[in-house]
């Protein structure tokens, strides 16, 4: 079994994001779950800290379907 990457795996292994802004990101997605708000996914949360780009995230989202590339 491989393990497979998740988006924020593989936005931290290609640079675009850091280790701390990642556990941010993910933070505030938790937080507004528990707060019943509507479910964000982590790009878009990463987006509006300006973190990354959405073209960057469309090139995760591309890398994530792509089994061809594999990080490591």
């Amino acid at each position: 079994y491989q393990h497979r990457k998740l988006f924020g795996e593989v936005a931290v292994d290609i640079g675009y994001v850091s280790t701390k802004r990642l556990y941010e990101a993910l933070t505030l997605l938790v937080k507004a779950d528990l707060a019943g708000e509507p479910y964000k996914f982590i790009a878009q949360i990463l987006v509006e800290l300006g973190c990354m780009t959405e073209p960057q995230g469309l090139e995760i989202l591309a890398v994530l379907h792509n089994s061809e590339r594999v990080f490591t």
